[in-house]
């Protein structure tokens, strides 16, 4: 039995690639790649939640009207960088947004629509120009579409699991949302890079 297992540690320390770490979504395609990336990219994650907690604090007639503009600005922001890889929302940049976006919705009154679609669609766009930027491949093509259909699931979900959370315990659970983004809008705001 000991044997077995010195052979085993052996063969391993032998072959080292067998042991590395794989990648987390290259067994999974380009397509789940990108709809899994709003989950796993900081920044992403962050302008994400940050707009769909707006929406959360705003009525639903406007959420209603923005939710799809913030859509097709996600799906520019991809275009856009795919055509221009050089562009990319810097940390700095996304948690300034952030905490901007964070403070509007602590403050907690109802936007003009056309104020609210404008900051949702500033938000998805950082968002998306945050993440990887999609080739002219039929693997990059896959990626955005993925990445499209991520952001768009992303703040629904986020939105809809805000709204029922102040539906239950009051509006004043998204204040303590707001100022918990703010304060991690904050915190990557000063990170180095």
């Amino acid at each position: 039995m000991r044997r077995t297992a010195l052979a085993a540690v052996a063969a391993l320390a032998l072959t080292p690639g067998a042991a590395l770490a794989h990648d987390a979504f290259g067994d999974l395609g380009p397509f789940y790649s990108g709809l899994l990336h709003p989950v796993m990219a900081p920044l992403q994650t962050l302008l994400l939640v940050a707009v769909a907690l707006l929406l959360a604090r705003q009525p639903l007639a406007l959420v209603r009207r923005a939710y799809p503009a913030l859509v097709l600005a996600g799906a520019a922001g991809l275009v856009l960088h795919g055509v221009w890889p050089e562009v990319a929302t810097s940390m700095r940049i996304g948690a300034l947004l952030a905490i901007a976006l964070g403070a509007l919705a602590l403050w907690g009154i109802a936007l003009p629509g056309a104020l609210l679609a404008a900051l949702a669609m500033a938000g998805a766009a950082l968002a998306a120009l945050s993440g990887d930027a999609p080739s002219a491949t039929r693997e990059g093509l896959l990626g955005a579409l993925g990445g499209i259909l991520g952001i768009a699931a992303f703040v629904l979900l986020v939105w809809g699991a805000l709204d029922l959370l102040q539906a239950r315990l009051g509006r004043i659970s998204g204040a303590v949302c707001a100022a918990w983004l703010i304060a991690i809008g904050g915190m990557a705001a000063v990170l180095p890079g």
